[in-house]
């Protein structure tokens, strides 16, 4: 596997998303790189936004793991590896591509072509690829070619087998539509309550970390409900399958 320098050119193609791409929302570093460049993997220039230190600090909402895995453990592997724990990131990074975020399956493609994080596997780092630009983003999409071109037509051949065995767990098909599954029913049971006006504690949602003593600010389940919701917006970006669901509004005053 390769050093730091490695890593944090890894940690930085985490920020590429076509939504985001000109910002820093998803990851550590903003990205400035043409789509259509076909060395797209290569020439990126990343802008600083911040340290490795700050990023191997960064708090994972364990509430949010109830109603979006992909996003939590994303964040979890994101984290492990800024701080140099190269086996827990893999670990999380594969529970959430299984929970379709194509965030993490991005990170894990370049992580193993390159092989900066895990050992270097260019053909499970181009399946990886192409789960992760299955929904079209344009700069997955360029990276992927770009990877393409310079994989032997071996490993190419050899990424196409692997390809046929993972997507049946992390391809859209399955891992978008059981993540979906999973975010539709813990938010029907959370907004439940929202008839009665009911204030709900979940830790990173409406605390940073609960205490022994409880929850000492609960927050309206309609607000709780648009902070999951819109962390659902990430995940499910791009996917055509996703059913929206109306924003909650607070109760008039009776």
């Amino acid at each position: 596997m390769r050093g730091a320098k490695g890593i944090f050119f890894t940690l930085g193609l985490i920020a590429m998303t076509g939504a985001l791409s000109t910002r820093a929302a998803s990851g550590a570093w903003l990205v400035e790189m043409n789509p259509g460049d076909p060395d797209a993997a290569d020439t990126a220039v990343f802008q600083i936004d911040r340290s490795l230190g700050e990023v191997s600090r960064a708090y994972c909402a364990r509430g949010l793991e109830r109603f979006l895995p992909g996003s939590y453990y994303y964040c979890v592997g994101r984290r492990e590896l800024a701080k140099g724990r190269s086996a827990a990131s893999a670990n999380a990074l594969e529970q959430a591509a299984r929970w379709a975020s194509k965030q993490a399956q991005f990170l894990l493609g370049v992580g193993y072509f390159k092989g900066d994080f895990v050992p270097l596997d260019r053909a499970r780092g181009l399946a990886w690829l192409t789960l992760a630009a299955e929904r079209g983003d344009a700069v997955y999409r360029a990276v992927l070619s770009s990877a393409r071109e310079h994989a032997s037509p071996e490993e190419r051949l050899q990424a196409e087998h692997l390809l046929l065995a993972m997507t049946p767990a992390y391809g859209d098909e399955m891992a978008a539509r059981r993540a979906e599954r999973r975010y539709q029913r813990e938010r029907n049971a959370l907004t439940r309550g929202e008839v009665y006006g009911a204030m709900v504690c979940i830790e990173g949602l409406t605390v940073d970390h609960m205490t022994s003593g409880g929850c000492q600010a609960p927050q309206p389940v309609w607000l709780v409900a648009r902070k999951v919701d819109n962390h659902a917006a990430e995940l499910f970006q791009g996917w055509k399958g996703r059913v929206t669901v109306g924003d909650l509004r607070p109760l008039p005053e009776r």
